[in-house]
């Protein structure tokens, strides 16, 4: 490898660490989690969706495992940037989805983050 794309390859490292090192201080969620909200805004916005669907989705299109995805869940539930809810007829069943407050954090996170990239 030639020596200019070495250093190309190292500054792009080196923008991506201190975008993540950004994200994690700022907004305390990790590349794993940015990853799967997207992935829930994409997929639970306009309506509901169990989770077992979407942990296939999720597990298959970032290659994450099922475990990863679920803590991931967990905290962006706790952090209330998603909603889960339990089925009123099944109580296995439960439910993932962003409400208008959900988007209005993440539209917020994504507005912050665009800023710092700008610099």
């Amino acid at each position: 490898m030639k020596k200019s794309k070495l250093e190309s390859l190292l500054n792009e490292y080196k923008k991506y660490m201190d975008l993540m090192n950004y994200i994690e201080t700022s907004h305390k969620i990790n590349m794993n989690d940015f990853v799967v909200l997207n992935c829930i805004h994409e997929h639970c916005t306009k309506e509901k969706m169990l989770m077992q669907p979407f942990l296939k989705i999720a597990t298959d299109a970032f290659e994450l495992s099922r475990t990863k995805v679920l803590a991931s869940i967990r905290k962006l539930v706790s952090q209330e940037r998603v909603s889960k809810v339990r089925s009123n007829t099944d109580e296995r069943k439960v439910y993932l989805f962003m409400d208008e407050s959900n988007i209005e954090k993440l539209n917020a996170m994504l507005n912050d983050i665009d800023k710092y990239l700008e610099k």
